[in-house]
């Protein structure tokens, strides 16, 4: 099981999928999404990339399959799972199915107009679609706003029982979008009881090192 490992020993997650869809044939401005329907062959020479680079968990590619932007999200998020099981059992190895899960693109009140209970069952529809098509984990990813990703935990860990792992973007003054601070943000994600944390793009490597020794003082949880 996944979280035996996770902790204990170095698991590497997969790294960028918009750019790697373009070089292999995504047009600019369509939705990296529908490849998972129409070209899904595109989509696994992706996953099995970063399987022969020796990744241990490859992420789905649903950045932002939500129903803010699609209709059919159950097919993309459906689809999408199997692709990265197929490429993971065409490998041979060892690997696991990561549910991503981005950012749903609107500021939750008071910043913006989308309340809570929304983006709660926004959520709630792609984990519940995501566990039911296998996936191992739930990575819930590129998140800025302590708020949202509260109300993307709550919704994973309510209607689920996946992992879960949340990875944040902050500034160069070690801060989310909406204000909060490394040491706030992981309290507060202590206290939600996510499995995992991290850090991913925003910055460049020498600056997210200083946040991640930041993270090291704080965090009881696998960074």
């Amino acid at each position: 099981m996944l979280l035996n490992r996770f902790g204990k020993e170095l698991l590497f997650f997969d790294g960028g999928m918009g750019t790697e869809l373009q070089k292999n044939g995504l047009k600019k401005g369509e939705l990296p999404e529908l490849l998972n329907i129409h070209s899904p062959e595109i989509v696994k020479k992706v996953h099995k990339s970063y399987l022969d680079a020796g990744c241990d968990i490859i992420t789905t590619n649903t950045f932002g399959a939500n129903s803010l932007k699609f209709l059919n999200v159950e097919e993309i998020i459906t689809n999408a799972v199997n692709i990265v099981k197929d490429a993971i059992n065409e490998s041979g190895r060892k690997a696991y199915t990561a549910l991503d899960v981005g950012p749903l693109g609107k500021l939750l009140a008071p910043y913006g107009d989308l309340p809570f209970e929304d983006a709660y069952n926004l959520f709630k529809e792609q984990v519940v679609v995501g566990e039911k098509a296998g996936a191992d984990l739930v990575l819930i990813e590129t998140m800025g706003d302590l708020y949202e990703i509260k109300s993307a935990v709550l919704a994973a860990k309510e209607n689920t029982n996946l992992p879960i792992f949340v990875s944040m973007i902050f500034d160069k003054k070690g801060a989310l979008l909406t204000g909060a601070d490394v040491k706030t943000a992981i309290v507060t994600l202590e206290g939600l009881g996510v499995d995992g944390i991290g850090l991913n793009c925003g910055l460049g490597p020498d600056q997210m090192l200083v946040l991640l020794k930041e993270m090291t003082k704080y965090s009881s949880i696998p960074i």
